[in-house]
């Protein structure tokens, strides 16, 4: 294993799927993808191709912002406005399941939204912040693994079009699985870039 640097594109982390709540303190709560779920992504800075593995472990995640509460988008809006802004986390834990992000709609989302979100319609959100630390796992033939070992989440946005969530965990096992096989060449690598 080997330190890396983190890249310029460490933002738009992982993809969570929301579970709505009957709750009073919140409407729907967020799971952080776990760990062994990688998302491909391309590193400028090593010219590679990479499996983004976030850890969600109490001790992989700074919380400074979460505590005080991490705004929530629609979309990973251009304009991180306080008009722009749908909602707010209200509370975070630390499960098996991995990290569970609970948030409160506010005032400009509008009922549209909300039902979406009660009735399934619109149901992941993008966790989003920065990488401070990544472990690098490099091994022949393989697409390199980057652990996210720490990083801060910094904001919410509804994602309609997931690149990665806890509902497609088996895929993308099989998606790990597929590029560590001993043909696994440049063309296959491709077409999951392309698909995801």
């Amino acid at each position: 294993m080997e330190k890396d640097k983190p890249t310029a594109n460490d933002r738009q982390i992982c993809r969570a799927l929301i579970t709505v709540t009957e709750s009073e303190e919140y409407d729907f709560e967020c799971v952080a993808v776990p760990a062994e779920n990688g998302q491909m992504r391309y590193s400028y800075e090593n010219s590679e191709y990479f499996m983004q593995v976030l850890r969600t472990g109490k001790d992989n995640v700074d919380t400074s912002r979460l505590d005080s509460g991490i705004p929530l988008f629609d979309n990973h809006p251009w304009d991180n406005s306080a008009e722009n802004t749908l909602g707010i986390s209200v509370a975070y834990d630390f499960t098996d399941k991995g990290l569970i992000v609970r948030c409160k709609f506010g005032a400009r989302a509008d009922e549209a939204l909300r039902s979406d979100v009660k009735n399934g319609i619109v149901k992941t959100v993008s966790i989003e912040g920065t990488i401070s630390n990544y472990t690098v796992e490099r091994k022949p033939g393989m697409v390199p693994m980057y652990m996210a070992d720490l990083w801060t989440p910094e904001s919410l946005s509804f994602a309609p079009v997931p690149n990665d969530i806890a509902a497609q965990i088996e895929v993308k096992r099989a998606i790990q699985k597929q590029i560590e096989t001993p043909k696994a060449d440049k063309s296959i690598i491709e077409s999951l870039i392309n698909k995801f």
